[in-house]
């Protein structure tokens, strides 16, 4: 029997990993169908990825992985959760212990968004690399610089980094990259969306020209993404499961509520039916999330919430609660949010709709991965219906409408629809608009005294 990527075992459970991390975990194949053995892959990998028991490939891990091997560059787009790391991991390692080291430097740059993603494949790579000599160091921020400095001065032939501190470390000119064989841009369009291009641009200007660039993207619609792809050379694109396409193993359900006290009243509902062992709820800013995230802990939830502003001990430790199960429910920030991949989260419920298809996407992503079912509710004021409408436009699909017995919200939807879903005005109501624009005073310069109305 052939297993997928993502595949339960004793033998995970033993190793530490979350099950994000178990599911980018390797079981690829130069083709679909094929297994592990088909590829030319060096055999303390191969004795690797065979202790871990999988043998059959996700799409982009069968598609990627050849490629990558041949050394050119390459440009991935696939959604979320899709076994991108082990893409990228694989080959990587390949090259390492097929060619010699050279005399000096470091030999792959892996650069991701968050250190949440940075630690999480920091473990994947530890597990990958079990039967290798193969060294890697960590650069990210919230952590101690100059004992960063210092492993960066032992040239460690791998290097995992968020942009930002990493950039601090070239302008104090300690990395050493004229030997860099690799650079790897994961999650590309989250680290343009953080503000991280001039960064990115930087670090490459600071990399070995000949090098080896694999960028893997959940969209390459971001508009900051063409500056960035100037940065490889003759890239063979792949495209598999673009984000707007994919999400079939998750519900996507749609609640209309009246206010932010009948949005609580229906997320503690909605907690209570699903009974999701894992979930997490996603507010648009620092207060709704800390106003959410102590509404619950007065109902005694296992709750807590985590936001821009938590210093990185404190978000830590709330990660290190819901990983371990001390914890059930995340209240989340979407900036906060990025790049945390938990294990075993089976409800997003979006507390105020995302601004942004792609944000949406992102959180929606949080489940559902490698193959497992989600479900995704998101709580809809009449303010709010024209967002939700225009995502579902962004996604080409339609959300469907649920009830929740007992708290039925007096807001039932526009009373006219638009073709695109979004509500259809009154006349009236523009008329009226039209008015008080007319009524308006004009601005003389000659009239003394005059000052525009604050608002």
């Amino acid at each position: 029997m052939t297993r997928k990527l993502g595949g339960l075992g004793s033998r995970w459970w033993a190793q530490g990993l979350n099950m994000q991390e178990r599911e980018e975990l390797p079981c690829c194949a130069s083709y679909h169908g094929a297994v592990i053995s088909d590829l030319p892959l060096h055999p303390q990998l191969l004795r690797a990825v065979d202790e871990l028991g999988f043998t059959e490939p996700t799409a982009v891990q069968a598609e990627a992985i050849p490629v990558a091997l041949t050394g050119r560059d390459l440009i991935v787009c696939s959604k979320t959760g899709s076994g991108k790391t082990a893409a990228f991991l694989l080959p990587t390692l390949n090259l390492m212990l097929d060619h010699d080291a050279p005399k000096s430097g470091t030999r792959v740059l892996i650069l991701l968004p968050t250190r949440e993603l940075a630690l999480q494949t920091r473990r994947t790579f530890d597990a990958m690399a079990r039967y290798t000599q193969i060294k890697c160091g960590l650069i990210m921020g919230g952590e101690a610089f100059n004992h960063q400095a210092a492993t960066l001065r032992k040239n460690p032939e791998v290097i995992i980094a968020t942009p930002g501190r990493l950039v601090e470390h070239i302008e104090k000119g300690t990395p050493d990259f004229r030997d860099l064989e690799v650079l790897v841009l994961d999650e590309a369009d989250r680290m343009l969306d953080m503000g991280f291009a001039i960064d990115m641009e930087t670090i490459a200007r600071a990399c070995r020209t000949q090098r080896q660039t694999l960028l893997f993207s959940a969209t390459l619609s971001h508009k900051g993404m063409p500056g960035i792809t100037r940065m490889l050379r003759d890239p063979e694109s792949i495209t598999i499961d673009e984000h707007r396409q994919g999400h079939d193993s998750i519900t996507q359900q749609v609640v209309l509520a009246d206010d932010v006290k009948h949005k609580e009243k229906l997320v503690m509902a909605l907690l209570a039916k699903e009974q999701a062992p894992r979930s997490m709820v996603f507010c648009n800013t620092r207060k709704g999330c800390q106003a959410l995230g102590t509404a619950l802990k007065a109902q005694k939830l296992r709750v807590d919430f985590i936001h821009g502003e938590l210093s990185q001990s404190e978000r830590k430790q709330v990660m290190n609660r819901f990983r371990s199960g001390q914890i059930g429910i995340l209240v989340a920030t979407d900036v906060a949010a990025r790049g945390l991949d938990i294990e075993g989260i089976t409800l997003v419920i979006n507390f105020n709709v995302a601004q942004s298809g792609d944000d949406h996407v992102h959180r929606i992503g949080r489940t559902g991965r490698a193959g497992q079912v989600g479900k995704a509710i998101t709580l809809v004021s009449s303010n709010e219906w024209n967002q939700m409408s225009s995502i579902e436009r962004y996604l080409k699909l339609r959300f469907e409408h649920r009830k929740v017995p007992g708290l039925q919200a007096s807001y039932r939807g526009p009373v006219k629809l638009k073709k695109s879903g979004k509500a259809a005005g009154s006349k009236k109501t523009k008329a009226r608009r039209s008015q008080k624009k007319t009524a308006q005073p004009k601005k003389s310069g000659g009239e003394i005294g005059y000052k525009p109305l604050k608002r």
